[in-house]
């Protein structure tokens, strides 16, 4: 009995290591792109300094109609000051462009009435800051900071940290 407790055990520990390595990994392989945000209220009482983002990039335009939970593709075209813009949405894994691997869902703001209401969430909407420092966070998010984030090759992104627009 005890065996196939400690082999359930390591298991367990193989899974959360291996969870917890593909996390890191993006951060330290992935593409850096900004992704220009748009403020929401970030504090949550039962979580603490908690940021929740919103990027212009998970806007969709009306052009598009995909079904709510819907997995999409965003190519990117990536400016001269690095920063991400939709070049395409595609129900498709595209082959050779930097993309992100998103979902259809409801959006917390709509930034323009050209918009559909839905949005793309790319699993990167929320971050943990110290705590103290969710206030000074989102007056600089309000100010137009950036967030950085590092993208994989298959889509998937983490964010790195935040970046202010005088930073550039």
């Amino acid at each position: 009995m005890k065996k196939y407790v400690l082999i359930i055990a390591a298991c367990w520990l193989f899974i959360i290591s291996a969870f917890t390595f593909q996390q890191e990994y993006i951060l330290f392989k992935g593409k850096e792109v900004l992704l220009k945000t748009i403020p929401v209220d970030p504090r949550d009482l039962f979580r603490g300094d908690y940021v929740v983002l919103n990027y212009e990039i998970a806007q969709i335009p009306r052009k598009y109609n995909y079904e709510y939970n819907k997995t999409v593709y965003v190519s990117l075209n990536v400016d001269k000051n690095n920063v991400g813009h939709i070049r395409s949405i595609t129900s498709h894994k595209p082959n050779n462009n930097l993309y992100l691997q998103g979902k259809i869902g409801r959006c917390n703001t709509t930034i323009s009435f050209f918009k559909t209401g839905k949005c793309i969430n790319y699993g990167i909407e929320s971050y943990f800051v110290k705590e103290g420092e969710g206030r000074k966070l989102e007056q600089n998010l309000r100010n137009g900071a950036f967030v950085n984030v590092a993208i994989d090759k298959n889509g998937k992104a983490k964010v790195k940290g935040f970046k202010n627009t005088t930073d550039n």
